[in-house]
């Protein structure tokens, strides 16, 4: 399981804007057809860090200032804490959104006054068709084309990441893609978009082999340390923080799963992403868990060196620290060594 580009925002983001950026007005009237009891809504976008949290109303409007272009957050939140969100890239303008809830979903029926909402939405839909056609070398080329195509906005990003996705164990693949990169406006690549892609990109194609012994991590007493792994077969790395829903179901699974792995000598190692010891340290007391976790360190952590920015994102390592494998699939890495349960 994996965090998507847009439903990682909910968790963790952080923004630089460039000082060259002319920023306009963007005016949203949302309208919500629903019976839910929806308690507020709450929304947020890139280029600005602005966000707004407003008591519910079937119509609200709302202003932003931004850099053209953007990518929202809009998320309904009911009483009971039940969160309906939906992302959305949309122009700078006066814009008007309708939306419903439907199986659990918040489901957007239209936008009027945004062209790269529609250009969005026809790209995931020949996105969805193309990986349901198992046809990749077209997926490539429509991938890198839309991204080339839309190389003045940030919905490059996103198609970016898709294409990492799909080809983060193959270099050769990644090459195209920083290429077109590194063409884009000084502008564009100062936003955190830019960073966070460009930042993984390079964290794999500048890394073979991962030494645990090159990177300080924290441990449970609040203490600079190295991981070491013992003399297992596969060192597994997960990457993960304590908001990441997946991650800690993923844990869940990994802690029935330990008296087999550790019999087939396969070792987890759990380095967070974490900034607060207290939340980190708590959650690992709550839970128990019999295996090694750390946490990143304040500067230069592991995760800033690899460019990790999806949670949970794994590595498999093999006994001499040679990178075999990344995925943010707990299934797919298990697989991979065909593990036996």
């Amino acid at each position: 399981m994996k965090l998507s580009f847009y439903k990682s925002l909910a968790f963790c983001c952080f923004f630089l804007i460039s000082s060259k950026t002319i920023f306009s007005q963007t005016h949203l009237k949302l309208i919500l057809n629903t019976t839910e009891p929806i308690d507020s809504i709450y929304i947020s976008h890139f280029t600005n860090q602005e966000s707004i949290r407003i008591t519910y109303n079937d119509t609200i409007e709302v202003s932003f200032k931004t850099g053209g272009i953007d990518f929202y957050h809009i998320n309904y939140k009911i009483a009971n804490g039940k969160n309906y969100f939906a992302p959305a890239y949309l122009d700078s303008g006066s814009i008007t959104i309708i939306s419903h809830i439907e199986n659990e979903k918040l489901i957007v029926d239209s936008v009027e006054g945004s062209k790269i909402y529609k250009t969005y939405k026809h790209w995931r839909t020949i996105y969805a068709n193309l990986k349901a056609s198992k046809d990749s070398v077209t997926l490539d080329s429509f991938l890198l084309k839309t991204y080339e195509a839309n190389s003045d906005n940030m919905f490059s990003f996103q198609i970016g990441l898709r294409y990492l996705d799909i080809h983060q164990n193959n270099k050769l693949k990644l090459y195209a893609l920083l290429s077109l990169m590194a063409k884009q406006d000084t502008g564009l690549r100062d936003k955190f978009g830019y960073a966070m892609l460009h930042g993984r990109l390079e964290g794999i194609i500048k890394n073979d082999v991962l030494l645990l012994s090159d990177y300080q991590v924290i441990n449970l007493k609040n203490k600079k340390t190295y991981a070491q792994a013992e003399k297992s077969k596969y060192v597994i790395l997960d990457f993960w923080f304590v908001g990441c829903l997946p991650c800690i179901v993923d844990h869940q699974k990994i802690a029935k799963l330990l008296p087999q792995l550790k019999q087939q000598q396969i070792e987890f190692i759990s380095i967070s992403n974490d900034n607060s010891y207290e939340t980190w340290k708590d959650y690992l007391i709550k839970q128990e868990f019999k295996w090694q976790h750390y946490k990143k360190t304040a500067d230069k952590s592991i995760i800033d060196q690899l460019g990790i920015a999806t949670y949970p994102t794994y590595i498999l390592l093999d006994r001499e620290g040679k990178i075999l494998h990344s995925t943010y699939s707990l299934e797919e890495i298990l697989a991979l060594i065909k593990f036996q349960k």
